[in-house]
Order: C-alpha cells, then sequence, then structure tokens
C-alpha cells in the first residue's frame, strides 16, 4: 500500500504530522508513505525511518516564464501519477491538496470537508472529514486523518538529524568559546510573529541568571532573517553576561543537534520550541495570544488520542519534561495579532522574568 500525505504550511505545521508516518508504520501491511510538502520544510521530515520519501511543490522561480513554469508543473502531476498511490491524504483545508490528490489518481482520498461545502470539492474527496469540536493539539487533529486505517496509541513527534549535523554544532560552539563541558541551555526568543516574543530587557535578565547564578552556557538562535537577528543584537546588548550567538548560522537539523545538546530548550511559541520538545529535550515555553491546547510541546509518549493533554488556558501547566507559561489575564489565549491586532501583547510584556526563572530553577534542579 502507497500513501500520499500533504501539509502545506509551515516548517512548525510539518514537523507535527510525523507521528502519523510512526501510527501508519504499526500496519501489519506497513505502507510505503510518502509526503508532499512547500519547499523549505522537508528538513522536518527526512530522515524518519518511517517515511519513504519527502517531495516538495515546485516552485515558480525568479524570471521563469508562465509557460515554463506550468509545463514543469505538469511534469510534476506526471511523477506523482506514476507513483500510483493507493490513499492520499490532504491535512489542510485549502484547495490545493485536494485537487492533487485527485490527481495523484488514488481511490482512496482523505481530507476535510466544511459541512456546507462547494460541489466541486465534494467530488475531490472519497472520504470526507470534519474536523473535530473542541480544543485539541494540533497533532491529534492531525492522526484524527488516518484513524479509518490505526488508531496510533504510542503518539511521538520525532525529528532526525545526522552525526554530521551534530559535530557541526559542537565545533561552532567550541568556535564561540564553549569548553565542551559547561552544561548548555538553548534561549530561542524570536518568532516570525513578534507579537508571540517577550520583551527584550526581560529576556536579558533570564539570561543574566541562567548564566551567573545557575552557571549554564546560554546559546540563543534564531533564523537568517533581518529582523530576528536584529532583535538578538538587542537583547545580547542588554545582557551583562555573554551568551553565545549562533543566529541565523544554523540549518534546521542543525537546530535540532542544539537542542538535543542541551539541558533545556526556553523560547516563545515556534517551530524551534517544537524541534526540542521532538528530541525529547524538556522545553519550556511562554505563550501569549496563542493557545497551547492545540500548539503547546507535544509530550512524546502520550497515549491518549481521545484526550487532549491539557495545558490549560492561562498560568504555569507542566505536562512530562514540558512547562508552558503564560499570563493570568482572562483574555489569554485571545487568537489575535496581539491585542485586538496592534502586534503588542500585554500578556507577555507583563509576564515578569522571577516567574520564568522559578519554573526553570526547578526543572534544573
Amino acid at each position: 500500500m502507497k500513501i500520499l500525505i500533504m501539509k502545506f504550511r509551515n516548517i512548525g505545521d510539518v514537523l507535527l504530522t510525523s507521528p502519523m508516518a510512526s501510527g501508519l508504520a504499526t500496519l501489519s501491511d506497513k505502507p510505503e508513505v510518502t509526503f508532499l510538502v512547500k519547499k523549505g520544510t522537508e528538513e522536518m521530515l527526512t530522515g524518519h525511518p518511517d517515511i519513504h520519501s519527502v517531495l516538495t511543490l515546485p516552485e515558480k522561480k525568479n524570471g521563469e516564464k508562465k509557460i515554463a513554469f506550468l509545463l514543469r508543473q505538469l511534469a510534476f502531476i506526471k511523477t506523482i501519477r506514476s507513483q500510483h498511490f493507493d490513499i492520499s491524504i490532504n491535512t489542510t483545508e485549502g484547495d490545493r491538496g485536494l485537487i492533487l490528490g485527485w490527481l495523484s489518481g488514488a481511490k482512496r482520498r482523505i481530507g476535510y470537508l466544511k459541512k456546507q461545502e462547494k460541489w466541486w470539492r465534494k467530488q475531490l474527496v472519497t472520504e470526507p472529514y470534519t474536523e473535530r469540536q473542541g480544543k485539541f493539539h494540533t497533532v491529534l487533529r492531525n492522526l484524527d486523518l488516518i484513524r479509518s486505517l490505526i488508531t496510533p496509541t504510542d503518539i511521538q513527534v520525532s525529528f532526525h538529524f545526522t552525526a554530521q549535523d551534530k559535530q557541526a554544532v559542537i565545533e561552532k560552539l567550541k568556535q564561540a568559546g564553549w569548553d565542551g563541558k559547561q552544561p548548555l541551555i538553548h534561549v530561542h526568543p524570536v518568532s516570525r510573529w513578534f507579537f508571540k516574543c517577550w520583551r527584550d530587557d526581560y529576556m536579558a535578565q533570564l539570561i543574566d541568571h541562567l548564566q551567573q547564578e545557575l552557571n549554564y552556557q546560554i546559546v540563543l538562535t534564531s533564523a537568517p532573517d533581518t529582523r530576528e537577528l536584529g532583535k538578538l543584537a538587542d537583547i545580547i546588548t542588554l545582557c551583562q553576561t555573554q551568551p553565545i550567538n549562533l543566529g541565523g548560522q544554523l540549518s534546521l537539523k542543525q537546530m535540532g543537534s542544539l537542542s538535543a545538546l542541551a539541558k533545556l530548550f526556553f523560547g516563545v511559541d515556534s517551530a524551534p520550541m517544537h524541534i526540542a520538545a521532538a528530541v525529547d529535550t524538556p522545553v519550556v515555553a511562554i505563550f501569549g495570544p496563542s493557545g497551547a491546547f492545540d500548539w503547546g510541546p507535544w509530550p512524546n509518549g502520550w497515549t491518549q488520542i481521545n484526550n487532549n493533554p491539557d495545558f490549560g488556558d492561562r498560568g504555569i501547566s507542566n505536562i512530562r519534561k514540558h512547562s508552558v507559561i503564560r499570563h493570568d489575564l482572562e483574555c489569554v489565549p485571545c487568537g489575535q495579532a496581539g491585542c485586538n491586532n496592534t502586534k503588542i501583547s500585554k500578556c507577555l510584556n507583563n509576564l515578569y522574568p522571577n516567574i520564568i526563572i522559578g519554573t526553570i530553577t526547578s526543572l534544573l534542579k
């Protein structure tokens, strides 16, 4: 049996589909599972032992003529059809996955449909799925799409890197002054959405405490994005100590390698937070407008597919080795881009360092 799974979202979203492959691998007739994702997100799944291959959608190149791009897309569809998939699974609500699933030639086509749906979308799916109601983690919502095939009982989000990735990170750390012995804490203070970020001065206070009082070496990371690098520079300027700055220097695989080397990961709601949880490093994450019930660090080994790992809506919650910290304001989580979509989150700006310091200190004991 050959299965095509499609996820056309960002890197964190793609990583949280990995339990689908692990669950399908427990079938008596182990299927050949292929993922189709957006270019730039494939590292979230490559190296997974239960995934046969990871394909990426063709993208229009700079200066490429429309007809040339169209021909490449048609060639890609031909390649997909040549795989002779038995089942296609579209894990998002958009049209693209439904259309590609139909074009793949798969006889069984599983995908999301709304209760009131356009007639043509109904023709593209043979097994429609309506998203379950209530507060459920994204991992569980993904797994709902394979429950006609298998009901997983050991739910693991996994991320895979090589020995070469790990060695590259160690070399970068040593070049930056790490002695190879001092325990590390991986701190990723940024998100592509800055309304999810903590105050720079509070982040600097936390870093100084962890280095001065607890004697940990802090390693900062970010994407190579100019705004994220600038935020790291601002935080470091406010620090009295010297954290190691690897901002923009690591691939996604190396990011996971760093988290695996660290005693703890601290950061905001972001893809690196999910990567750290996937390599089984304890995570302390601060959440503001977004909900931890669906985007919190996944506790590997969770077995209750019908019950959500309940981080609650506000305050401090611990599940297994992970902790989520939020303000106790009644509006949390609001699901907006900051207060009233202003890109400013009071629930994060008023989250004081002593709360985070206390949680991290207790975890490191």
